[in-house]
């Protein structure tokens, strides 16, 4: 997940509104290394993104060697919303859907269709995926990535004991009371630093009770979040936080990275995380095993919920909208694709993952997915599909119930009064093609 796009979308569509209400936005300074001839394009920092994106500068460094008559600067991507206020945003930008959405409805942003028919990136590509990026006929980027939330599990401490994977709330319950037994905690987790980790909670568990089906009428169409179903799914991860399984109530008070050692160390046997979480290196002396997230009725089956981490698009200002078509081409060489899966944030394309060499752990949530999809048990993530109001709430206020500032039946009332306000902004995404 690229936390810093994620996290920024709505203070970016605040500031791109604004653009347009205060300031006529001039275009982007094309950059320049002195060398007649020599084009210069400015694109993300590949290092702002951390170990997850060295995909980013194996695409950089081939283009270049490929193309000496272009040379590419890096810039840090934290600038894009002072620069998209500015009009100095760089020629190449990544963003998620909802922001590259905004950024295209105020001009912003580049459509790419000459290029996906010129270069044939469509092809293989999953069309939910490229959905994403689609708006008013017209495909505005090239996504990213794919990843998806799943349970992590020490699979030592499981096989010692002879525990199953648990794989709906039922089996699940029962599987925390013989962990505590033994003085485990049985679910790691930690939200000081990132409240906005608790949304996926919220999209596992309405993906579970609803299903894929259902999931995409609560984002996209008329299904509230008041629904019966809702309500006493979200009840019961109230019940199941009070009970002490995750992080011993305190989840609100330690980071990720805190309960991410809770887990690493054996304090805590399981956590739910998402597959950027592959490419932490965090080490562990127990074999760590992969697996659906329970689902959250009592005899259901579990669903992977998907979504589109991030994507690239082009600045509608840029001088030089060719190169960077050129340059994006090389996102889908076999060398980026590789980096890309073995950070565990494979490029949504049709990909045999076995010619690749990758680490087993890596290869088995891959093929988890790859399984789930093809057996039609792949949902949507919040954070890609909900609408802007819905999202602002879960990326910030989900602890209010589990910590009764808020009864469920008040906060689901609240969040579904935001859907209603995003309905009537026509501000839903579409999952009409999904």
């Amino acid at each position: 997940m690229l936390s810093l796009v994620k996290g920024s979308r709505l203070a970016i569509a605040v500031l791109l509104s604004l653009c347009l209400t205060v300031t006529a936005c001039s275009n982007p300074e094309t950059a320049s290394d002195g060398k007649e001839g020599t084009i210069t394009l400015t694109v993300p920092d590949a290092k702002i993104w951390g170990e997850e994106s060295s995909a980013l500068q194996v695409m950089y460094d081939l283009f270049e060697a490929e193309n000496p008559g272009i040379k590419v600067k890096q810039t840090s991507v934290e600038d894009y919303a002072p620069a998209l206020a500015a009009g100095k945003a760089p020629d190449l930008m990544l963003m998620d859907p909802f922001v590259a959405k905004e950024s295209y409805k105020q001009n912003y942003v580049e459509p790419l269709d000459t290029y996906y028919d010129q270069y044939g990136w469509g092809d293989g590509m999953y069309k939910w995926a490229k959905n994403a990026y689609s708006m008013d006929g017209k495909t505005i980027g090239i996504p990213w990535n794919y990843e998806g939330l799943l349970l992590v599990y020490n699979e030592t401490l499981f096989k010692e004991n002879g525990w199953n994977v648990p794989k709906n709330y039922k089996e699940l319950v029962a599987l925390t009371e013989q962990m505590k037994q033994k003085d485990l905690i049985p679910m790691s987790w930690g939200t000081s630093d990132c409240p906005g980790c608790d949304d996926w909670w919220v999209t596992s568990i309405v993906n579970s009770v609803l299903g894929p089906a259902g999931t995409k009428e609560l984002f996209s169409g008329d299904k509230k979040w008041t629904d019966p179903a809702i309500v006493e799914a979200m009840q019961r991860f109230t019940d199941f936080w009070k009970a002490g399984n995750l992080s011993d109530k305190k989840s609100h008070s330690i980071s990720q990275e805190d309960s991410m050692q809770l887990f690493a160390t054996g304090r805590a046997a399981m956590r739910l995380d998402g597959t950027w979480s592959l490419a932490s290196g965090i080490e562990t002396d127990f074999e760590v095993g992969f697996a659906p997230f329970p689902s959250w009725k009592e005899d259901g089956e579990p669903v992977i919920p998907l979504g589109v981490g991030g994507g690239l698009v082009m600045n509608a200002k840029s001088k030089h909208k060719d190169e960077v078509a050129k340059l994006l081409t090389y996102f889908f060489h076999p060398d980026v694709m590789k980096s890309m899966a073995e950070h565990g944030i494979p490029e949504p394309k049709e990909t045999d993952f076995s010619s690749l060499d990758l680490k087993p752990g890596i290869a088995k949530v891959l093929e988890l997915i790859n399984a789930a999809a093809k057996d039609g048990k792949t949902g949507y993530v919040a954070w890609s599909y909900g609408s802007p109001s819905v999202v602002s709430v879960l990326e910030s206020d989900v602890a209010s119930m589990y910590l009764d500032k808020m009864s469920v039946e008040k906060w689901l009332g609240e969040l579904q009064k935001k859907k209603e306000k995003d309905q009537s902004e026509n501000n839903l995404f579409s999952l009409s093609n999904y």
